[in-house]
């Protein structure tokens, strides 16, 4: 049986180590693609949902305003068919009141899905950031790995050889 010299074996032991780091740094940068995958994925939802948000808030705050004037319509039926006078005093302040205030709840609507619309456009700023993060923080762990290995060969080589 023929035996393997000492500088065949630390040839395989520095290959082995070159093939582990290898496969460790294209391990490291596909997670790190991969959660920035998953992370764009994230703000792009985010986006859509803020999107969504301020067109939701749009449709209310029509709908509150639409509220208002039927209601101020009633209002003003309702006095004229009582033989009220509504183009002054006590009718014309609450027809101007009730106008005044459902302009002021249809502007809360709208403020309020633009508040909700941030919330989403910064978590997917946040989601964006955590992206790059991630694929930059794959790409150094790759270079640690792949150094790491080289390293590891170098010294399994060198040892082999004394």
């Amino acid at each position: 049986m023929a035996s393997i010299s000492a500088a065949t074996m630390a040839t395989i032991a520095a290959v082995s180590a070159v093939a582990s780091a290898s496969v460790g740094a294209y391990s490291a940068v596909k997670a790190g693609e991969s959660q920035k995958e998953a992370a764009d994925y994230n703000a792009d939802m985010g986006k859509m949902k803020a999107q969504e948000a301020l067109q939701r808030g749009a449709i209310e705050g029509a709908d509150k305003r639409q509220q208002a004037r039927r209601l101020a319509a009633t209002q003003a039926e309702g006095a004229a068919m009582s033989g009220v006078e509504i183009s002054s005093g006590t009718p014309l302040a609450l027809l101007t009141e009730t106008a005044g205030l459902g302009e002021l709840n249809a502007l809360r609507t709208v403020n309020n899905a633009s508040r909700e619309a941030w919330g989403f456009k910064a978590q997917a700023n946040l989601d964006e950031f955590s992206g790059r993060a991630a694929q930059t923080g794959g790409r150094l762990n790759a270079a640690g790995t792949f150094l790491g290995g080289a390293s590891q060969a170098t010294l399994a080589y060198r040892s082999g050889l004394k």
